[in-house]
């Protein structure tokens, strides 16, 4: 891992400073929001940081009463400190792309950059931001860290983008509910109308659903008219090419059915000027695809016939930090699970540290591991295969919607689901 970078003057070697919980919004943030536009590079063993930019944008869509994230999923948390005091007052955790990528073969004999971006409400007084990355170990280590002045110069008070944003369901103000924003990629001026169509088919998959459905005044939904010069998206596999906003693609890491961004930055400026906690990005294809990184965003093709199950699965791990339970499909991972640590996704164990997982939900004779019978077909047990690998990987039920595309959410990954609803809407 690099040293701590600092973005302006200081460099810091090390957080000097404790946890706390919970702040007043209004005591450290006023309106807005502070997004730091960043640079991975690397390789399978070596992460670095460079900072690129602060911008200001006008939108924080999150609650104000939970500020620090409860939760320990992701493979990356940020921390934000009043430079002052050293209070906690807001934290972060996610995943990206570019951590994907470093599980890959090509990352061992390979150095790419990929760009990053942080979000978090507008201070009023200067912080310490900091990054902490999670080893193999299932460890979070601090890898990068700056001081910030919401008073500097640096601070670029403009967007770069701005398109028109459409509501499609409102149940609440933006604080209090969680904020799907449906962004338009690959549709041109022409095909805005059939953008808005296809966002409020992909809204009532997710809602057609539970534990979605019961729960959907809790969401608030709205889509950005994002248009792109090329209709469709990019197909490397078949030489096809397109020049769109978001610059997404199939055969990410080399998988066609892999459809991703590797230019988060451009999905950040499409989205800067309207509110959301989720983003959803739908591609202007019938070609079946997609993708889904915690709290990043998701993203799916809207016109294929496999449509509806992609774009609930990918919300599945956008939202809820659940983790792919199959293990027969071609996938670039190379370990993307080590075996001698619990993964941090609710639906996942290595039996490492089972009791931190859903061993209260297993029926005391239902045995552990559970046979792949009829027996338990309907079970919630500890069946072995999940996370892309067939052997000591093991999740919750035969079958799921993070599983096949035939099955709902199991019990396991349903109370994760509802449990992150929570944290975001309240109750």
């Amino acid at each position: 891992m690099n040293r701590p970078i600092s973005i302006f003057l200081s460099i810091f070697l090390f957080s000097i400073f404790q946890p706390a919980q919970n702040q007043s919004f209004d005591r450290w943030f006023e309106d807005g929001v502070m997004r730091i536009d960043l640079m991975f590079s690397g390789t399978s063993e070596e992460t670095t940081y460079s900072f690129s930019v602060l911008r200001k944008e006008k939108h924080y869509s999150g609650s104000r009463s939970i500020l620090i994230d409860p939760f320990d999923y992701g493979d990356h948390k940020f921390l934000v400190k009043d430079a002052a005091s050293g209070a906690l007052i807001f934290s972060h955790t996610y995943c990206t792309l570019f951590r994907e990528w470093q599980t890959t073969l090509e990352a061992d004999t390979l150095k790419r950059a990929f760009s990053h971006v942080l979000r978090f409400p507008w201070p009023k007084n200067s912080v310490i931001v900091e990054i902490h990355d999670r080893d193999k170990n299932g460890d979070f280590n601090l890898t990068w860290i700056g001081k910030i002045d919401p008073a500097t110069i640096y601070a670029d008070p403009g967007n770069q983008l701005v398109f028109e944003t459409v509501d499609l369901e409102i149940n609440g103000p933006p604080e209090e509910r969680i904020d799907i924003l449906f962004l338009a990629e690959g549709y041109t001026a022409d095909e805005m109308d059939k953008f808005v169509g296809d966002a409020e088919r992909s809204a009532g998959f997710i809602f057609s659903e539970e534990p979605f459905k019961s729960n959907r005044s809790a969401f608030n939904m709205r889509a950005v008219k994002s248009v792109s010069k090329d209709s469709g998206t990019d197909i490397p596999g078949q030489g096809i090419w397109k020049n769109t906003v978001m610059n997404s693609t199939f055969y990410t890491f080399g998988i066609e059915r892999y459809m991703t961004t590797l230019d988060y930055q451009s999905v950040c400026d499409v989205a800067s000027n309207a509110h959301y906690d989720q983003v959803y990005i739908l591609v202007n294809t019938a070609k079946y695809g997609g993708g889904g990184i915690y709290n990043l965003y998701s993203i799916s093709a809207a016109d294929n016939a496999a449509s509806r199950a992609v774009v609930i699965h990918e919300f599945g791990h956008a939202f809820g930090g659940l983790a792919d339970e199959y293990f027969n499909s071609a996938v670039a991972y190379n370990d993307f699970f080590n075996l001698e640590v619990e993964p941090w996704n609710p639906n996942l164990t290595t039996l490492v540290d089972f009791d931190s997982k859903w061993k209260g939900m297993v029926a005391k004779d239902t045995p552990i591991p559970t046979p792949s019978t009829d027996q338990y077909q309907e079970t919630v047990g500890v069946f072995e295969g999940g996370g892309y690998v067939s052997k000591d990987v093991f999740r919750p039920m035969i079958d799921c919607r993070m599983h096949t595309n035939d099955a709902g959410f199991c019990p396991v990954c349903s109370k994760a689901i509802q449990q992150m609803i929570r944290r975001h809407a309240g109750d």
